[in-house]
């Protein structure tokens, strides 16, 4: 068993892991993915005061964006689940306060009532349309609870035609107004340009942007949190200065890359039996930035004569 200073901060699976001197058990920890709470808390109060204002007159809704990594989708599909667990074993597993779906790859409206009938285990016709759809709809989101319905991937409704953006736009408005419930969507910086081409739509939704992660405190402490989490024999100081300031440039400030390259870090450290992430160890990884793989990426399409996305 390895001791442990009592003053170092780690969570309750990483002590334990650690005191245990399993490496196969640590390993497995670091594999796990963290629910990273900073910039979450506002928007999770939001929807959380979202909830309470059920019914709606339909005009109050929220959108959340960001660049792709930042955990958006992270943050409502957790507090989805925590909303959706009875706190009363016998209450019915039908209830489900918190809906999430995916807008769908076309952007349709279609394809987001199919993915909410999927959602909800519902059967519906292979041929049947967008008005016909709808009314199985509103029937299951009212006889399932749903007082908010969370719309991810909201910027997919720029790959319709005009018409079919209209149609996606209509039926989200709609399902506003039908069922008094507060639609959240989720997306890019796309999404608020998505909004636009309904204005009446448009001023409906709240925006919250999640910003990239920067030089500052509060990325200092999302550091230290996932420090936490590592069963590492010896502290790395993830928030020093110089290992903060490389990780930061490193993801470019998402939070997907951030959490990644802390979690290859932390098992290389265990393989190199170095049991530490210093600077020297996070070079060694030979990581490439999320813009640098993109501009790699665009060079092979362009050889292969397809056009970049």
């Amino acid at each position: 068993m390895i001791l442990i200073s009592q003053d170092r901060r780690l969570t309750k699976a990483a002590r334990e892991a650690l005191e245990a001197d399993n490496t196969a058990q640590r390993l497995n920890l670091i594999r796990q993915k963290v629910f990273i709470r900073y910039a979450a808390d506002a928007i999770t109060e939001r929807l959380q005061e979202a909830l309470e204002d059920y019914p709606t007159e339909g005009d109050s809704h929220i959108l959340i964006w960001g660049p792709s990594g930042i955990g958006k989708s992270q943050i409502v599909k957790r507090f989805a689940k925590l909303q959706n667990l009875p706190d009363d074993p016998r209450a019915s597993k039908a209830n489900v306060p918190v809906l999430v779906v995916s807008m769908g790859p076309t952007g349709s409206a279609r394809g987001l009532l199919v993915r909410i009938l999927g959602q909800l285990n519902a059967p519906y016709g292979k041929s049947a349309s967008t008005d016909t759809l709808y009314p199985d709809v509103l029937r299951l989101l009212r006889t399932s609870g749903v007082k908010i319905l969370v719309i991810d991937e909201l910027h997919h409704i720029e790959k319709g035609n005009r018409k079919q953006r209209e149609e996606a736009l209509a039926t989200i408005k709609l399902l506003g107004n039908d069922l008094g419930i507060t639609i959240v969507g989720c997306g890019t910086i796309a999404a608020l340009r998505t909004l636009r081409w309904d204005p009446q739509i448009e001023r409906r939704f709240e925006p919250h942007r999640l910003e990239v992660w920067g030089h500052n405190e509060q990325t200092y402490g999302l550091l230290n949190s996932l420090e936490t989490c590592l069963p590492l024999r010896h502290a790395s100081g993830l928030s020093d200065d110089k290992i903060a300031t490389w990780i930061i440039n490193e993801s470019e400030g998402t939070t997907r890359e951030i959490a990644y390259l802390v979690r290859r870090a932390a098992l290389m450290a265990i393989r190199s039996e170095k049991e530490r992430i210093d600077l020297p160890l996070l070079r060694s990884l030979n990581h490439v930035r999320p813009s640098v793989r993109r501009q790699r990426e665009d060079v092979l399409l362009r050889a292969a004569s397809l056009p970049p996305l």
